[in-house]
């Protein structure tokens, strides 16, 4: 151990990750019911853990709100405040069909705290309809405050689907901040197409963003289907993403059994894999065959000394069947 040098092996990580507890449960335990799909922020100053989920009740209320959560110690969390849809649309100016992944972080300049939320301002409403899930418009809304409990305002939409490649889908971003720049793994789709690739936008400000392309994958085409989500870190490499890796599309949903971590090559558009393996589920709260439902963050814990994961899990009890509206989803801790 004493030789390791640069960032804490990610296969180490891995290697040690330890199931702790159930963090986050949906709204209720009925099929299409979900919890996640948010960010994991720790504030040193105040020495607090702050959570972020979007809850959903199956298709006919798809992502309703974004919810914020506090902690004292990384592992009990309650709810301080909570943006409906309905109030995010008025932000917006636009009509929110629904909130997906959130990203919560810090600007270092301006202190100011920025969400970022994933929404889908399609003309109509798929309302999760598996079949037409493809006719979805999804984009990158951010809000900013002063403190993470509020009050939130609008700044406005910062990544649009305004490319080719991410006509359909510019959303389900992996946002952090490295050596004072951000920067942003994202969602892109193709209006009408099912191809999903990952895509590397960059900014000094969180607010002005420069798409830099869709990137390879050790030099070579993603797969059809290739989504991360987690946390990117700083490495002595460059940036290092560390997290899941979804390459299946199962009944509308992306369901992985994969824990990777790539270096970011962000200069020639890059990803050089560092390791890939199959999670295992930890618990009983995890599907057998796909245990998690796409999002997750890895994150160093300054304030003890740990690394702590969490995850979207699919649920095998209360899961009817994996799917878009068939599954129910809860956010589980690992510790490492």
């Amino acid at each position: 151990m004493g030789t390791w040098v640069g960032l804490y092996p990610p296969q180490a990580i891995f290697l040690r990750k330890r199931f702790r507890k159930i963090l986050l449960n949906p709204p209720n335990f009925e099929p299409g019911s979900w919890c996640g799909a948010g960010k994991l922020w720790i504030d040193e100053d105040s020495e607090e853990y702050w959570l972020t989920s979007r809850p959903r009740l199956g298709s006919k209320k798809r992502g309703y709100a974004v919810e914020i959560y506090r902690s004292k110690n990384g592992e009990d969390f309650s709810l301080v405040t909570w943006i409906t849809k309905e109030e995010l649309s008025e932000m917006a100016k636009v009509n929110v069909h629904s909130i997906e992944n959130q990203q919560l972080l810090r600007d270092p300049f301006t202190g100011m705290y920025h969400l970022y939320l994933s929404v889908d301002v399609a003309e109509r409403n798929v309302a999760g309809d598996e079949r037409r899930i493809f006719e979805s418009k999804w984009e990158t809304f951010l809000l900013v405050a002063e403190d993470p409990a509020g009050p939130w305002e609008p700044y406005g939409f910062v990544i649009r689907g305004d490319r080719d490649y991410d006509s359909g889908e510019a959303r389900d971003g992996t946002i952090d901040i490295v050596d004072g720049r951000y920067f942003c793994l994202y969602k892109a789709r193709p209006k009408g197409s099912d191809i999903v690739h990952m895509a590397l936008a960059v900014s000094n400000d969180g607010k002005n963003w420069i798409k830099l392309g869709v990137l390879t994958v050790d030099e070579s085409a993603q797969p059809n289907y290739f989504l991360l989500s987690g946390t990117i870190h700083a490495g002595s490499l460059g940036p290092v993403f560390i997290g899941t890796e979804t390459v299946d599309l199962i009944k509308g949903a992306a369901l992985t059994r994969r824990f990777s971590a790539y270096v970011i090559d962000y200069r020639n558009l890059n990803l050089e894999r560092i390791f890939t393996a199959r999670w295992e589920p930890g618990s009983k709260y995890e599907h057998p065959e796909y245990p998690i439902h796409t999002y997750c963050n890895v994150v160093y814990d300054t304030l003890r000394d740990r690394w702590l994961i969490w995850v979207e899990a699919v649920d095998p009890t209360y899961s009817k069947e994996l799917g878009l509206n068939t599954e129910v989803d809860r956010v589980l801790l690992y510790i490492a």
